[in-house]
């Protein structure tokens, strides 16, 4: 079990203001303290959000300009085009887009690159296409940022293009119409954290504001793609993507999607109490199948489908693809461990990187994340089948992977992301003068100390509070996801009176001891500790309170994050 270092989120907080929080909001103490640890300063705000507590999207830079383009091309019966990616971002984005002109009459088509051919982005043989069918407005979703000579393409062909981004900006930006990205350093929009689909419903709402509509509807319809495409791009569950994501989970439940709907009977989902999970393991998986194995238009298809049909057809393609996605996912990270299991170099190295020939370039960002979580290093898998290798890559938090692509961007084609996620094209013959050089760069600015996996911990929570009741009046804090995770509690000094192995010794479950309270513990994947603690051991545990839900019991679960001898910890 890889050693972990706890880092208390607690901060000195006056007792009167955590009780009066506590009595105003008819909240646990440790509830309000979790609240103010995390820094939110609208508790109330934060567990009832509201349509109103959306910001004006006529703050972000370009917006009136972008509306203006748009109502004027639906009225003079132009045709438009949405451009978008291949992910669940960029397909929700492209969903939800297309889905909103098309109730307002407006002509317009969509266009989603093919991974392997044409991989990420704005490509100029995909403008020559639209600029076939005679397009004039191209509105991109989910890319297009770094695109400057594709966009300046686009305007020599006679299109006009508004490009709606939520990825980094390069100096250089495109000349395009108008930009909406809140990370233009001139953006004075306040939230800077959207998703692409995020973005693109900032765009729909300031559309309702100018054409009157009620922003009631908007969201109704479209809350529940929102969410799915905010909470799979893993974007922070705080300011204005919990109030959308909050608000899609209850939508999700009765969804009028009939492609959510298909998609759920074919994989057997159950809509009526779904959570960030359910979107993040079951959802979007298998919306992301149709761009990693095969036609992304498939899963834009299933989410745009107005019969039951058509939308069963798409729901199972995609529940097909998906199966296959999961056996070459785990071929490629038996790969990948191989490699690094028989290399010295890449076991030291700061910055796994790894190339092969064989590798499914749709895969390899699943994989890539899988092994920069065992290892907790950044890694960046390379697919090389061809003349251009075409990579995927992934962070931890200690380590800004867009900056680090930046400082190598010499050894490579083409580069783009985010801090912890990106992507990148590179000439086969100039990997291993990247992977020194990004090595060399990680060198530099790494320490021993940040591969260490953080465990941050909201609060002590004395062994008494560790009841169902507590763990029911945590639910107040949900959606959980990225920047709200479900608090992580610890315990010291527990006496261990029982140690059991679950599942011939793969997990261990825990009888600990308290002065007069007994409480039972599970740590799955952490079968070490059969071997490690012994009865009547002394531990400090790090944990999530759960609900479980088996043959309609429900059942308090203590689950273990970490476990430490007290008396190495004090």
């Amino acid at each position: 079990m890889k050693k972990k270092k706890w880092i208390l989120l607690y901060k000195e907080h006056r007792p009167e203001d955590v009780l009066k929080i506590s009595r105003k909001l008819s909240l646990p103490p440790v509830i309000a303290t979790i609240m103010m640890n995390r820094g939110i300063r609208e508790p109330e705000d934060f567990i009832n959000p509201t349509e109103e507590s959306l910001l004006d999207p006529f703050l972000m830079l370009g917006m009136k300009d972008a509306t203006k383009r748009i109502l004027k091309a639906i009225e003079d019966h132009e045709k438009i085009a949405v451009y978008g990616d291949y992910d669940v971002d960029g397909i929700t984005s492209t969903a939800i887009m297309v889905k909103f002109l098309r109730s307002h009459k407006a002509d317009v088509m969509y266009y989603i690159p093919d991974r392997l051919e044409e991989g990420y982005g704005i490509n100029k043989g995909a403008i020559d296409k639209i600029a076939q069918t005679g397009v004039t407005l191209l509105i991109t979703v989910d890319c297009g940022i770094t695109a400057v000579g594709e966009i300046a393409y686009a305007k020599e062909k006679g299109i006009d293009t508004i490009i709606t981004d939520h990825h980094e900006c390069k100096d250089e930006t495109p000349d395009a119409y108008c930009l909406l990205n809140p990370k233009q350093p001139a953006c004075p929009y306040p939230f800077k954290k959207l998703a692409g689909v995020g973005v693109a419903f900032k765009l729909l709402q300031a559309l309702t504001i100018e054409m009157r509509f009620h922003m009631r509807e908007l969201i109704e319809e479209y809350a529940d793609l929102v969410a799915i495409g905010t909470v799979a791009d893993v974007m922070p569950l705080i300011g204005e993507n919990r109030v959308i994501v909050k608000k899609g989970l209850e939508l999700l439940s009765f969804t009028q999607n009939r492609g959510i709907r298909a998609l759920a009977d074919a994989a057997d989902i159950n809509l009526s109490n779904v959570a960030t999970g359910t979107i993040g393991f079951m959802i979007a998986p298998r919306i992301n199948a149709a761009g990693r194995m095969g036609d992304p238009r498939c899963a834009v298809e299933l989410l745009l489908a107005t019969d039951d049909m058509t939308a069963r057809k798409y729901a199972e393609k995609l529940n097909r693809e998906n199966h296959e996605r999961q056996e070459t996912e785990i071929s490629i990270l038996e790969d990948a461990l191989n490699m690094i299991e028989n290399s010295a170099a890449l076991q030291n190295d700061y910055v796994i990187v790894l190339a092969h020939d064989n590798w499914h370039h749709g895969i390899i960002g699943i994989v890539a994340s899988k092994i920069s979580e065992r290892f907790n290093k950044p890694c960046i898998l390379i697919s090389t089948d061809g003349e251009v290798g075409k990579g995927s890559g992934r962070s931890i938090r200690s380590f800004n992977l867009f900056k680090a692509l930046e400082y190598c961007q010499d050894t490579l084609l083409k580069f783009g992301g985010h801090d912890l996620a990106a992507g990148l094209s590179i000439a086969p013959d100039r990997i291993d003068e990247f992977r020194k050089k990004i090595n060399s760069y990680a060198k530099e600015t790494l320490t021993e100390e940040d591969f260490m996996p953080l465990l941050y911990l909201d609060s002590e929570l004395p062994v008494q509070y560790i009841n169902m009741n507590t763990a029911e009046r945590l639910s107040i804090l949900e959606p959980y996801g990225m920047g709200n995770a479900s608090p992580i509690f610890f315990a010291r000094k527990m006496t261990v009176a029982q140690v059991r192995p679950l599942s011939e010794g793969k997990h261990v479950k825990l009888t600990l001891r308290s002065g007069e309270f007994y409480i039972d513990a599970v740590g799955f994947n952490m079968g070490e500790l059969n071997e490690i603690l012994k009865n009547d051991d002394l531990i400090d545990i790090a944990f999530n309170l759960d609900i479980n839900l088996y043959r309609g019991m429900r059942q308090l679960q203590v689950l273990l994050k970490d476990v430490k001898l007290s008396e190495i910890t004090g």
